[in-house]
């Protein structure tokens, strides 16, 4: 029997329960960050159950988890099988670049009104700088201080990375180590890896001293990504990949760095050729919640990107996350009467900008 992992997760009776079927890697890279998602709306998660799925039974209708929402990550052919009522394809996960190739300060003229002034006072300021390191000294100072402290007090139990070992041999050797420095304290960092036949840099690994929040606070994580585009551009760097990311829009990377004049794109390895099948199986108050409080990124033909803001009479559209959709071939609102009601149909696309 074909199988795929499965796993189902509830927070209550007042939140939606969330299931993901599909390779078992996209249980860290989808279900969690959705139950994230469902815990960023006050519903913490009490019970996650994992087994195995009949893809086979799966895909010719036979099966569904028992869940309010369900993720199906497969290949465009596994997810071209599956019904379109109350679901939408999505892809598995997205790449957020920004252009450097235009010189020193060609970048800049891309970035908004609001970024503009932030760089500006960066360089009123002058305590801020950016410090590339070499030496394995420095590399386990920031694995050690910044990069774990980080991602345990962002994820806590879900905290995932690269091992030591893998992230020097892999990222630190065949990269870029940057500390941000303010006041000459080394208070931020982030691994780079470089591929040179593309010129484009990739941010793999970031980090703050100790987690501490305020160093979120004083912006050191913003001033790091303004003063790395800085330097790419001087180092004839092409593009700057900030990273991968799930196809939901309240994703931070999406509302943290679409200012910086980045675009979305398919992922560019395997996770490229992957969809995802995203479907509300039962209407409630809370799976409209849920749905309108992260729209996704839907494909319109396999390739092209599109928001969806999803609505209702009393819930309206969040245009206001990733208000800058670079990339992608506009937005369309999705009624979620008409999403419950039958097959929703594509609306007509509209296309903005913003430059705040």
């Amino acid at each position: 029997m074909s199988s795929w992992a499965t796993v189902i997760s509830a927070a209550g009776a007042d939140a939606p329960s969330i299931a993901y079927v599909g390779a078992p890697y996209g249980i860290i890279k989808v279900h969690q960050m959705l139950e994230q998602r469902r815990e960023a709306l006050g519903a913490v998660t009490s019970t996650r159950v994992r087994g195995g799925a009949n893809r086979t039974a799966l895909l010719r209708g036979g099966w569904l988890p028992d869940a309010d929402l369900v993720a199906v990550a497969g290949s465009s052919a596994q997810v071209r099988m599956l019904p379109r009522r109350s679901a939408l394809v999505l892809p598995f996960r997205l790449h957020v670049l920004a252009y450097t190739g235009d010189g020193e300060d060609g970048w800049r003229s891309r970035i908004s009104k609001s970024e503009r002034r932030w760089s500006n006072r960066l360089h009123e300021l002058g305590s801020w700088a950016l410090e590339v390191a070499e030496d394995s000294a420095s590399f386990d100072y920031f694995y050690d201080r910044m990069h774990v402290p980080t991602m345990q007090a962002r994820h806590g139990e879900r905290a995932r990375s690269e091992s030591r070992d893998t992230a020097r041999e892999c990222l630190f050797r065949h990269g870029v180590l940057a500390f941000v420095t303010h006041r000459r304290k080394r208070v931020a960092g982030m691994v780079c890896r470089w591929e040179p036949a593309e010129r484009l840099l990739i941010i793999r690994m970031v980090g703050v001293l100790d987690g501490l929040r305020e160093h979120y606070e004083n912006g050191a994580l913003r001033t790091a990504d303004h003063l790395l585009l800085e330097w790419a551009g001087k180092m004839g760097v092409q593009h700057v990949d900030f990273g991968g990311t799930e196809p939901f829009l309240s994703q931070g990377i999406f509302r943290l760095k679409r200012k910086l004049g980045s675009r979305a794109i398919m992922a560019r390895n395997h996770f490229g050729s992957l969809r995802l099948w995203w479907h509300a199986r039962r209407d409630t108050p809370a799976v409209r919640d849920f749905l309108v409080a992260n729209p996704v990124v839907e494909l319109v033909d396999d390739h092209r990107m599109r928001a969806v803001y999803f609505h209702d009479e009393g819930r309206p559209p969040r245009l206001d996350l990733a208000r800058t959709r670079e990339g992608m071939d506009g937005y369309r609102t999705l009624d979620l009467d008409e999403f419950f009601s039958h097959r929703s149909q594509p609306l007509r696309a509209s296309s903005e900008s913003a430059d705040e």
